[in-house]
């Protein structure tokens, strides 16, 4: 019998919360981040949320400015530029590893179930929910918990700007990505499973550096 999960506590539940509304673009970059109406609409204190805000703000989703107070992370094209960089240094050495570990019921599973889940996704949110999810898959058999973490963060931190440039150029080149990289890991062609997982997150930061993100912040 598994387990009981332990209910969130209280920070952890404004964290999770004030996060959603940010990664699912309710809270657009650059926007001024509403503690009193967050507070009254969720029915908790204003003080947990902006302590949230501070958390959030070392996860890089939030920025702290005087006299502009909290807002959403704006992110630009030269910022993008930096994130994906990292992105294609760290994210290649946990698919390397992950789908070189040789055939898995399992993994062969869970990304098998993770591409469909994608294909019939609706919605930008849960586009970008199941986009995630399916790159995670991929990577799931890395043992390097502190690399996944890393990799998650730098996903959450791309997902602001990709908001931002909706909607996000996809069409069939972009499906065909998907659909390569799950039949490539199943497979266990780790080259393979590299090669096109590169230019798929090349062809995202050329996306959004052609719709030219602004950094300056909405009012």
């Amino acid at each position: 019998m598994p387990s009981p999960v332990a209910p969130p506590t209280r920070s952890e539940w404004t964290d999770s919360h004030l996060r959603a509304e940010i990664l699912s673009g309710r809270l657009q970059p650059g926007e001024r981040i509403p503690v009193e109406r967050l507070a009254e609409a969720w029915g908790v204190s204003p003080t947990p949320i902006r302590e949230s805000v501070r958390r959030l703000a070392g996860e890089g989703l939030v920025d702290l400015a005087p006299q502009r107070g909290a807002r959403v992370a704006s992110v630009d094209a030269a910022v993008a530029a930096e994130i994906y960089a990292v992105r294609l240094l760290l994210e290649p050495v946990a698919l390397r590893e992950s789908v070189g570990r040789g055939a898995d019921e399992a993994f062969e599973r869970s990304v098998t179930e993770s591409f469909v889940a994608l294909t019939k996704a609706r919605g930008v949110a849960e586009q970008h929910d199941r986009h995630r999810a399916f790159h995670l898959a991929l990577m799931s058999r890395c043992a390097n918990r502190t690399l996944l973490a890393e990799i998650e963060s730098l996903m959450d931190r791309s997902r602001l700007f990709q908001f931002v440039a909706k909607p996000l150029a996809r069409g069939a080149a972009h499906a065909d990505d998907h659909r390569l990289l799950m039949e490539s890991a199943v497979a266990g062609r780790v080259d393979d499973t590299i090669r096109v997982h590169t230019a798929h997150l090349t062809n995202t930061l050329r996306t959004v550096e052609s719709l030219r993100v602004s950094s300056q912040p909405a009012e």
